[in-house]
């Protein structure tokens, strides 16, 4: 980071314009960084219906199952909105 603006001045510039966040509503003060929006993701999908948390206790071996489960899952979500002509939307 120290030397981004020398060595990618195309993102430095990017990074200094607000694309380092994201926006999960259309509320103004709604942009959230990256990592928290992950964050915020895992542990919902480990908290509900079906997670991690929900009835049985959390080994090594189970976590690095689950983690290494998420971009599969995330890919058939996709596929999923896009064969039904739907997507995830927030309401703000």
């Amino acid at each position: 980071m120290q030397t981004l603006q020398e060595e990618h001045p195309e993102v430095f510039s990017a990074f200094l314009a607000g694309y380092h966040v994201l926006l999960r509503s259309d509320r103004f003060w709604a942009r959230l960084s990256t990592d928290l929006v992950i964050e915020q993701t895992l542990m919902r999908s480990m908290k509900s219906v079906g997670g991690l948390t929900r009835g049985r206790g959390i080994g090594d071996s189970l976590r690095t199952q689950w983690l290494l489960s998420r971009s599969a899952c995330a890919d058939m979500n996709s596929a999923m909105q896009e064969v039904t002509g739907s997507e995830n939307t927030t309401s703000g």
